[in-house]
């Protein structure tokens, strides 16, 4: 692989303001990758900038992925100054689903999906999910099932404003229906109904 100078790069790219090729190298923390040009296998850009839709107040981080297909243009006035303003999917790289959607898959099988005819948004992450907030979090709906294989609350403080059912509930002082009482005059109780 060989670099070019920013000289030798203005004047191979004189009449070629928009290239195709795939991302050699990333640099992540200035946001900048470099581009091996599919009309001149083995020539690398220099850093290009790549195009992010907000970078003031609101900050977006999306950077291609190594080997990724990216579209590049140049400024006409300083050929060798460019940005990546996106990436495509060809014949070799098809989305993995297709119809009215967005979503975001991530290598690691992570997937963000939101099917746009239904209203259905997904999550499915491989990893742990953490939610926090400085105020509240709430959550609304008609119903909201929770499937786990273990369930846990730590709070300092509890309110239910409805009736709670369940099999039982287990404490560190032991399971909520083997407990026993006394009533006034000194006989066992009955567990809750």
């Amino acid at each position: 692989m060989q670099y070019l100078r920013e000289e030798e790069v203005g004047l191979l790219m004189e009449f070629r303001m928009i290239r195709t090729g795939k991302v050699s190298s990333i640099n992540y923390k200035q946001y900048r990758a470099r581009v091996e040009f599919d009309d001149a296998p083995g020539i690398i850009s220099k850093e290009l900038n790549i195009l992010s839709t907000n970078s003031n107040k609101t900050k977006d981080y999306v950077i291609p992925s190594l080997g990724e297909e990216v579209v590049c243009v140049f400024l006409p006035h300083a050929p060798s100054m460019g940005f990546i303003i996106g990436s495509y999917y060809s014949g070799k790289n098809l989305p993995p689903e297709n119809g009215k959607m967005k979503y975001i898959f991530f290598p690691d099988g992570t997937k963000l999906k939101y099917n746009l005819e239904t209203s259905l948004l997904e999550i499915d992450c491989v990893g742990d999910i953490n939610i926090s907030s400085g105020k509240v979090i709430n959550i609304q709906g008609k119903e909201v099932n929770i499937l786990t294989e273990s369930f846990n609350v730590a709070a300092t403080e509890s309110n239910f404003d409805h009736n709670i059912n369940c099999a039982d509930v287990i404490t560190d002082k032991g399971s909520h229906n083997v407990h026993a009482h006394k009533d006034a005059e000194d006989r066992p109780t009955t567990p809750p109904v």
